[in-house]
């Protein structure tokens, strides 16, 4: 099994597709700012959440991690999607 990455040196799964994350349930994203929830999911620019700040692979945090949606939540860092990811932006060799 692959090295579980640093998240806040890496940041690939919240910049891999407009699509995601969507909100689950009634009160999935509570807290979020309105003007990043778009059509029942975070506001992206281009594929990246509008809720991500810093550099892809090098600095990043979650502006509303404290109320992410329940599918970031269950993201799982050494997963396999997380490697998945990380190769997409060449960050696992």
């Amino acid at each position: 099994m692959s090295a579980i990455p640093d998240c806040e040196s890496c940041g690939a799964c919240c910049s891999f597709s407009w699509e995601w994350p969507t909100l689950i349930g009634d009160h999935d994203g509570d807290g979020i700012p309105a003007y990043l929830i778009e059509d029942g999911r975070m506001r992206c620019d281009g594929d990246r959440c509008a809720a991500l700040a810093g550099t892809i692979g090098d600095s990043v945090h979650c502006r509303v991690y404290a109320d992410r949606p329940l599918v970031c939540r269950e993201f799982a860092a050494g997963s396999e999607a997380c490697h998945a990811v990380r190769a997409h932006f060449g960050l696992d060799e």
